[in-house]
C-alpha cells in the first residue's frame, strides 16, 4: 500500500509540475494516453514474470518489468494482474511525455507517442534534456531530420555502463521504426540497420559526430568515421581487434565494434583501471573437512570459498568434492560471483527461487529452461550462465575443446575460467555431464579473482615487465590462437585445423652423443643444431664440438635440419663474421630450415650488456643478409626481452622469428608474429640423455 500511495504522490506531482509550465499556445497541443498496440508491444518486449526478481543492480521488478519491492507481491502475480500494473506505472511515463510535449508546444501522431512512451518506460525523464539529439530533434523540428538521424537518436540509448546490450539494441530500433512509420509489429529492424561501437581508447568523441554507438544503413557506405581528439596524441584512425583499418568508404555489412590509435606528441596508452584486489591471508584456515586434503588439486579453491563463506561442507564433516551440483546451487553461486550482488534466498517457494528469476531475467537462461532446481545442472549450461553473467564479449574461432563446438565455453576457455581435462593431446570439456562441487570451486573462484587482460590491439601497447611499451603497428601480430595448444608430457600440440605443424628439436654439445634414429622414431620431425657461438667475456668465436656429428647423424635419420650461431655480437663486423664462420662449417650443404641469428642477453657482466637497440638491429640484419647472399634462408631467435626492448622489429619485417618462451601455461606471449617457437628447455625424448629444448614450427619449411 505505502508503494502505491507513494506512485500516486509522484504522478500527482508530475502532473502540477506539468500544468505550471503550460503556456496559451502548448494548451492547444493534443495529448495522449498510451494505445492497447503500444502496450502488447512493451509485454512482449519486457516479457512476463510471475514472481518478483532482481536486476543485476538488485532492483526488484514484477509482472512486465514493473518496478516494485521484494516483499510486495508475496504471491506473484498473475498475466492480467501485471498488465493492469503495467498500464498503472505507464500512466506516469504518459505524464513526463504530455509534460515535454505542451511545455514545447510539440505536435505529435499517435505512433509517435507510442514510441515515447515506449522508451520512457525504461528510461525515465533521461531522454527529456535539449542536451540529448532525440530531445532537441523534437524540440527544433523532427521533420528536418532524416531516417538515419532519428534512428540514432533514439538508437543511443542501448548501452549498460560503456556495453552495448544487443536486447536494447533491438528494442531501440523497434521503437524508432514504430516512430518513424508506426510499425508496431515490425520485427526485422536489425536487417536495416547495424552499429559501430567506437572505444576511443582514451580520447574524447566530437559530441556533433555522433556518440559512442553510431548506427549505419545496411548496404550502404558507412561515409565518414567520427574523428576522436586526444591531448599530445595524432589519431591514426579506427582498428578492428584484429588490426584492420576502416576508413568509412566500406559497405555497412555488420555490427562491430572499432579501437582508436593513438601516435605522436606526448599522450601515453590507456592504462585500463581494474580495481586493486588484495586476496585475504588464508594460512589460518582451519580445513573442517575429511575429505580434502592439502595436495588435492581443489584444495585452494575450497579453502577460499570456505573462508569466505561462500560454500560450506555437510554435518558429517565432509566437503564431498565429488559430489553433483543442483541447478539451484551452481546458479547462487555462479551469479552472486559474477556480479557481485546477492538478492538473497526466497522467502516462499523454493530456496532459489530469486537466482532462477535473476538468471532469467540476464538473460543466462531462458524463461522455462529450468524447472527443477534440486536436480543436477550440465556443464554446458554452466559456461553460458557464467559467461553472460559475466558481460564477457563472446569470442569466435576454433574450439579448443575436441568434444563441443560451443560460443560460451570457447569464451569462457580464453578467460581462464574453465579449462577441461587433457587427455591423448586433446582437450575435452564434456558438456553434457553434471559438474562436482570441486570443479564448480574453481569456477566461481576464478570468477571472483577474475580481470580482463590487456588486449594490445585495442589499448595500443604492450605490457612488459610492468612497462607499457607502444604497438608497433607496422609489424604483423601472432595469428595463432593460443587456447589451441595442447601439452601432453614433451609434446606440444596446436590444434588448428588452419595449420600443419611440425615438432622438432634444438641442440647443441649439451646434450652430448645423440642416437638420431631413436629420435626420428619417438616423432620429431625437425633439429635446429649449433654451429658455434660467441664468448660473453672474451667475444672469442668457437665451433660447437658435436655440430658435424648431429648434422649427419640428423641428417642421416631423416630430419629436415636447420642451424644456429649463438651471437654476442656487439657491432656489425662481428656479425658478419659470425654468419661467414657458420657458412664455412657448412661449406655449401643444403638445408631445409634457416640459419638462425642467436643472440641472447646473458648478463650484466658480458661485454654485450650495453648494445643499443639500433646496433643490434643492425647485427641481426647484417647477419641475415650475409646468410641470404649465400642461398640460404635467415631467421632471427628472439625473447620477449629482446623483442621488446633490444631489438626494432620494424626493421625485421622481412625475416622469420624463433620465438623462446617457457612456462607452466604452455601459452606463448608474443604479441608478434613469429614461425617457431621453442616452448620448453626441459624435454625428454628417446634417443637424448637428459633434458632438450623442444620446438613447434607453424609453417613447416
Amino acid at each position: 500500500m505505502k508503494t502505491r500511495i507513494k506512485r500516486a504522490l509522484a504522478l500527482l506531482l508530475s502532473l502540477t509540475l506539468s500544468l505550471t509550465l503550460l503556456s496559451g499556445a502548448a494548451l492547444a497541443v493534443e495529448t495522449f494516453t498510451t494505445s492497447d498496440a503500444c502496450v502488447k508491444m512493451i509485454e512482449e518486449l519486457e516479457g512476463y514474470r510471475q514472481m518478483p526478481y532482481a536486476d543485476s543492480n538488485g532492483k526488484w521488478y514484477v509482472g512486465y518489468g514493473v518496478s516494485c519491492s521484494p516483499s510486495d507481491y508475496p504471491e506473484g502475480v498473475t498475466e492480467e494482474e501485471a498488465e493492469l500494473l503495467l498500464r498503472q506505472q505507464l500512466v506516469t511515463a504518459e505524464a513526463l511525455v504530455n509534460g515535454f510535449l505542451t511545455q514545447y508546444g510539440i505536435s505529435v501522431t499517435r505512433h509517435q507517442f507510442d514510441a515515447l512512451i515506449s522508451m520512457t518506460y525504461t528510461l525515465g525523464s533521461q531522454w527529456i534534456n535539449p542536451d540529448y539529439r532525440l530531445c532537441a530533434y523534437l524540440i527544433n523540428g523532427i521533420e528536418r531530420y532524416s531516417e538515419a538521424e532519428v534512428v540514432n537518436a533514439i538508437a543511443t540509448w542501448c548501452h549498460s555502463g560503456s556495453t552495448v546490450l544487443e536486447n536494447l539494441v533491438s528494442r531501440r530500433l523497434r521503437e524508432a521504426f514504430l516512430f518513424l512509420y508506426g510499425d508496431y509489429d515490425f520485427r526485422d529492424v536489425e536487417s536495416r540497420y547495424c552499429y559501430i561501437d567506437y572505444e576511443t581508447n582514451g580520447g574524447k568523441n566530437d559530441p556533433n559526430q555522433g556518440g559512442r554507438t553510431v548506427f549505419y544503413p545496411l548496404g550502404l557506405p558507412y561515409g565518414q568515421l567520427p574523428t576522436p581528439t586526444r591531448d599530445g596524441s595524432v589519431f591514426q584512425g579506427w582498428f578492428t581487434s584484429d588490426g584492420v583499418q576502416v576508413t568509412g568508404a566500406e559497405t555497412a555489412m555488420g555490427s562491430m565494434n572499432l579501437y582508436a590509435r593513438w601516435s605522436g606528441g606526448t599522450g601515453n596508452p590507456v592504462v585500463p583501471t581494474t580495481p586493486t584486489v588484495t586476496k585475504p591471508d588464508y594460512s589460518s584456515w582451519v580445513n573442517p573437512y575429511l575429505d580434502v586434503k592439502e595436495g588435492d588439486w581443489h584444495y585452494s579453491y575450497v579453502q577460499e570459498l570456505s573462508w569466505e563463506k561462500i560454500l560450506g561442507g555437510y554435518p558429517d564433516g565432509t566437503f564431498r568434492p565429488d559430489g553433483t551440483v543442483t541447478a539451484g546451487e551452481a546458479l547462487k553461486l555462479l551469479l552472486v560471483a559474477a556480479i557481485r550482488t546477492d538478492p538473497g534466498n526466497a522467502g516462499i517457494g523454493h530456496w532459489a527461487g530469486n537466482y532462477l528469476a535473476l538468471a532469467e531475467g540476464m538473460g543466462c537462461v531462458t524463461p522455462g529452461e529450468i524447472t527443477d532446481l534440486d536436480a543436477a545442472i550440465n556443464r554446458l549450461t554452466i559456461a553460458r550462465i557464467a559467461a553472460i553473467a559475466m558481460g564477457l564479449p563472446l569470442k569466435s574461432g576454433p574450439t579448443p575443446f575436441a568434444d563441443v563446438d560451443d560460443v560460451y565455453a570457447l569464451t569462457l576457455f580464453e578467460a581462464g575460467v574453465i579449462t577441461g581435462e587433457v587427455e591423448s593431446g586433446r582437450r575435452c570439456y564434456r558438456p553434457d555431464s553434471g559438474i562436482s562441487r570441486a570443479e564448480l570451486c574453481a569456477i566461481v573462484s576464478r570468477l571472483r579473482n577474475y580481470t580482463a587482460p590487456n588486449d594490445p590491439a585495442q589499448s595500443g601497447y604492450i605490457l612488459f615487465r610492468n612497462k607499457q611499451i607502444p604497438v608497433l603497428w607496422d609489424v604483423p601480430a601472432a595469428p595463432y590462437n593460443k587456447d589451441l595448444f595442447i601439452r601432453d608430457g614433451s609434446r606440444l600440440y596446436y590444434n588448428d585445423p588452419a595449420y600443419v605443424t611440425e615438432w622438432g628439436i634444438d641442440v647443441s654439445r649439451h646434450q652430448g652423443d645423440i642416437d638420431w634414429q631413436k629420435v626420428a622414431g619417438a616423432g620429431v620431425e625437425f633439429a635446429l643444431i649449433r654451429a658455434g657461438g660467441r664468448l660473453a667475456q672474451s667475444g672469442e668465436v668457437y665451433g660447437d664440438a658435436n655440430f658435424e656429428a648431429n648434422l649427419t647423424g640428423a641428417r642421416a635419420a631423416g630430419l629436415k635440419t636447420g642451424v644456429y650461431f649463438y651471437s654476442q655480437a656487439i657491432n656489425v663486423t662481428e656479425a658478419v663474421e659470425e654468419a661467414q664462420y657458420t657458412l664455412a662449417l657448412l661449406n655449401g650443404r643444403s638445408l631445409e630450415y634457416p640459419i638462425i641469428f642467436d643472440w641472447e642477453i646473458y648478463s650484466d657482466t658480458a661485454r654485450s650488456s650495453n648494445v643499443d637497440k639500433q646496433t643490434l638491429t643492425d647485427c641481426a640484419i647484417a647477419f641475415c643478409d650475409t646468410v641470404a647472399l649465400a642461398g640460404y634462408k635467415p631467421m632471427i631467435y628472439i625473447s620477449l626481452e629482446v623483442a621488446y626492448e633490444k631489438m626494432d622489429l620494424s626493421r625485421l619485417t622481412g625475416y622469420d622469428f624463433w620465438f623462446a618462451q617457457y612456462n607452466s601455461r604452455n601459452q606463448p606471449d608474443m604479441y608478434y608474429n613469429y614461425r617457431i617457437w621453442q616452448y620448453t628447455d626441459s624435454g625428454s625424448i628417446p634417443g637424448i640423455e637428459g633434458r632438450v629444448d623442444m620446438d613447434l614450427t607453424f609453417i613447416p619449411y
